[in-house]
């Protein structure tokens, strides 16, 4: 593929997800400790539920780490048949077609250890109604790892081309868990240098465009210094929040 050349049209933000190899090795490393106490606490499921897998580029990674067995909901049929032959050869990995919500009314409460949502609530028309279903969906005690886009005062027209309902500020997402009765552990904002360049493109740029050679650059040169710098002294703002939340038991 030529740089800037759009590859096949996905939807969702999703064209560039397998060129962002070290924001999703970042992801997964953030997450793993957190699912595999989950999933191996006494009286677990054995059960990791992703909120809309997307291409399966952080499935993966999470597998990779031995987390536990995961169940990739994806409501997009285009998606799930992507999905399938990808983890064809996983039998600790399920394909199910369909929403988180779907899920819970077919297995019950209770039924998962942990539930994944990465780039996902933002896109939920009802984000509050999607978040009471992750806690019923949630065993006690089990886990939510939560990556979403952060300050509205971002949202630009890069936000509306990937279908993003609305960015969150920390206050506003930590009252949006608590009305849901999760008890948030972590809650902190990321990637400081993203929500510079986010500016530039989402709110300064007339028609904005990402290229193959712009993700590639993020990806190998801005994140991987964001990474260093940040691991250590998390930012106070930043274009992203990472959250973990509990259903106390």
């Amino acid at each position: 593929m030529d740089e800037g050349s759009a590859p096949e049209k996905l939807g969702h933000g999703l064209e560039y997800a397998e060129e962002v190899g070290n924001y999703y090795d970042w992801l997964a490393d953030t997450f793993a400790l957190y699912l595999r106490k989950a999933s191996s606490a006494p009286g677990s499921r054995n059960r990791i539920i992703e909120h809309g897998a997307g291409t399966g580029a952080l499935s993966a990674l999470l597998l990779d780490r031995q987390v536990g067995r995961m169940v990739l909901t994806e409501p997009d049929a285009a998606l799930v048949e992507l999905l399938r032959p990808k983890f064809a050869g996983r039998p600790e990995a399920e394909i199910v077609h369909g929403t988180l919500e779907q899920y819970l009314e077919h297995m019950g409460a209770g039924s998962a250890d942990a539930v994944v949502s990465c780039n996902v609530l933002e896109h939920v028309m009802d984000d509050e109604a999607c978040l009471g279903a992750m806690w019923k969906l949630l065993r006690p005690g089990g886990t939510l790892a939560l990556y979403v886009p952060a300050r509205p005062e971002l949202y630009g027209e890069s936000d509306r081309m990937v279908g993003h309902q609305r960015r969150y500020r920390r206050r506003d997402l930590r009252a949006k868990l608590e009305r849901a009765r999760f008890e948030t552990t972590m809650l902190t904002y990321r990637n400081l240098l993203g929500a510079l360049g986010w500016l530039a493109f989402g709110r300064l740029v007339t028609n904005p465009a990402v290229g193959q050679g712009s993700v590639w650059d993020h990806d190998n040169i801005a994140f991987p210094l964001s990474r260093l710098v940040e691991d250590r002294f998390p930012p106070v703002y930043g274009s992203n929040l990472l959250c973990i939340a509990e259903k106390s038991s």
